[in-house]
């Protein structure tokens, strides 16, 4: 019985290395006068990848009127920001930087998202905006979107889109506190 199990074990080891081998030493396809479809296709220039900007990291993300506001008021940042609006989800899925700040013993919560957009991004990220039910409304800043009202508190987060960066801020209070990036 033994013999056979080993027997048939080797027949399979054969079989797999001459299928192995067999690709490993096959001739290359001889070339043809007119180039094949997947030739066309791969010999085509790869365009290079448009560089996306880095976002803030949460200690450059406000400016230092922010952080005073923050401190004034009695935020301390925490380690691990719940994003839960749709916007600042999809800004956090393409790599971007959450960070949030809380009034100990209190559900007073700032959220800060932030992500890098290459330059031939931006019209996508309008679209998401708009998906997101957010709209122009240049409050509380130029430029500034209004998002729908959040269920719990009522207030309208703010989308800030510059040339290389898009901004979610839950409070519209802070969205003039956000770092440039232009």
């Amino acid at each position: 019985m033994t013999l056979r199990a080993a027997s048939g074990a080797g027949i399979v080891a054969a079989v797999l290395t001459v299928t192995v081998l067999s690709g490993c030493t096959a001739a290359p396809p001889a070339p043809s006068s007119s180039p094949s479809p997947a030739t066309t296709a791969s010999s085509a220039p790869t365009p290079e990848p448009e560089s996306v900007p880095d976002a803030a990291t949460c200690e450059t993300v406000l400016t230092d009127e922010g952080y005073q506001k923050l401190a004034a008021d009695g935020l301390e940042s925490l380690p691990s920001p719940q994003v839960f609006d749709a916007l600042a989800v999809r800004m956090v899925e393409a790599g971007g930087v959450a960070c949030a700040w809380g009034k100990p013993n209190t559900d007073l919560v700032l959220t800060v998202v932030q992500v890098g957009v290459a330059p031939g991004e931006q019209e996508a990220w309008s679209q998401t905006l708009a998906e997101s039910g957010y709209v122009l409304s240049d409050a509380p800043v130029a430029g500034a979107y209004s998002g729908p009202p959040d269920a719990a508190n009522g207030i309208s987060p703010v989308a800030l889109p510059s040339s290389t960066t898009l901004t979610f801020v839950s409070s519209p209070a802070f969205a003039g506190m956000v770092a440039s990036t232009d």
